[in-house]
């Protein structure tokens, strides 16, 4: 692993603040584990070993506590502290990641569809990853349904792996779109373009999911962790886990939230968690 600072100018995205020693040993790959290069196999062993380890986790947004988006805040908390974080802390940091690894890597904004219809604002953040003739989409901050394994940037490249197919298309000029596969069909995720966004084009963003009263993320917990071989959802009170084919269903009570949120390896402060519980639960008294 190279982590030398000055052997490389610095990044508008402040790339150079991220301790990759610390990362890599919160997504399991340090030592020998770490990959030489910029290649394919490198890019796909990174975005799994991050999308499996460290989960979708609003909490903050919900209980009102400020998140900041520079790469040094975003280590301390997604790798310092048992959490995850949202779409931006998710892919800042991973951007950061692949630029030091050798990938020139553009942040994309992207209107999230999930299905629906009528316009979004363009507040999720998507990575396109570049090195040699490889073009990837790369997205390890997607809290509902995301992919393990990057995405081969072309029109119609189709993915099966593990958690489900999905697929890349052009659609009118300049505008892409990510689908998955639904036992409905085909299905929008989010539509993005391929123009390159600044660092205070996601603060704006961000400013947007953190404060304003119609944001998504403010309204209910929403968790995501996906492995090879299953993926935790928890949205509201409702918690799922998908595996083997199979999906188990628990309505989460006070006295059971702290446990599901263990199996994303999320611990909350205890302040954090009796706020938490008493916005899930209004009705519950304290014993």
């Amino acid at each position: 692993m190279n982590s030398s600072r000055s052997s490389r100018p610095p990044s508008i995205w402040n790339c150079e603040h991220v301790d990759l020693a610390v990362y890599a040993r919160r997504i399991g790959l340090h030592g020998a584990a770490w990959p030489v290069g910029a290649d394919e196999h490198a890019l796909r062993l990174l975005h799994r070993a991050h999308v499996s380890t460290i989960p979708f986790d609003n909490i903050d947004l919900v209980t009102r506590v400020p998140v900041a988006l520079d790469p040094a805040a975003v280590v301390a908390k997604l790798c310092g502290r048992p959490r995850g974080g949202c779409c931006h802390e998710h892919n800042l940091l991973f951007g950061c990641v692949l630029e030091r690894q050798g990938f020139h890597v553009d942040r994309l904004a992207a209107r999230v569809l999930l299905g629906g219809e009528g316009p979004r604002p363009r507040t999720h953040m998507a990575l396109r990853v570049r090195h040699g003739h490889g073009n990837w989409l790369c997205d390890v901050g997607f809290g509902v349904r995301g992919f393990l394994d990057p995405l081969d940037l072309s029109d119609g490249a189709v993915s099966e792996q593990s958690g489900g197919t999905f697929r890349v298309r052009t659609l009118r000029e300049p505008f892409w779109a990510v689908e998955t596969l639904l036992e409905a069909g085909w299905t929008a995720l989010y539509h993005f373009t391929l123009e390159p966004q600044q660092p205070m084009d996601f603060i704006v963003a961000h400013h947007f999911l953190s404060t304003h009263p119609r944001s998504m993320l403010r309204r209910a917990p929403l968790l995501q962790l996906t492995t090879a071989d299953r993926r935790l959802h928890l949205h509201g009170v409702e918690f799922s886990e998908d595996s083997g084919g199979m999906r188990a269903t628990l309505t989460l009570t006070a006295s059971t939230l702290a446990h599901a949120l263990a199996e994303f390896g999320i611990r909350l402060p205890a302040d954090q968690l009796l706020d938490l519980t008493r916005r899930l639960f209004p009705r519950t008294e304290e014993r």
